[in-house]
């Protein structure tokens, strides 16, 4: 079994919606609908002296954002077992941001098939 990792790099997104906690909440808990995860517990949003960070941690996966209001920065990190489609909740995540500038990255992540060690 594998796993889909999407991540991506926001830019220009205006600092009320990365500042706001419970929009922030909100859309980690729609990021993971749309990816197919199924939350563990109620998503966490923390501000301080770096920022936001807010994460929700589901059966199988995670859905979590870093942010620098101020900045208008955002890093956005999906990810799952391969039957989850993290790239859907990234989609949900640049347009419910507004997010100006994007670039995303996906991986396919699995088991080590070796051992480097000789094990």
């Amino acid at each position: 079994m594998g796993f889909e990792h999407a991540f991506a790099d926001l830019g220009g997104v205006p600092a009320n919606r990365l500042s706001d906690a419970q929009g922030l909440a909100g859309l980690l808990l729609a990021a993971a609908n749309a990816a197919g995860l199924h939350p563990a517990h109620p998503p966490v949003v923390k501000s301080g002296p770096r920022g936001v960070a807010a994460a929700l941690v589901c059966h199988g996966g995670h859905v979590a954002l870093h942010a620098i209001p101020e900045e208008g920065l955002c890093f956005a990190d999906v990810a799952g077992m391969s039957a989850v489609h993290p790239q859907r909740a990234l989609e949900v995540i640049v347009k419910r941001l507004g997010a100006r500038e994007v670039r995303t990255d996906t991986r396919r992540r699995g088991p080590v098939t070796s051992n480097p060690e000789g094990r």
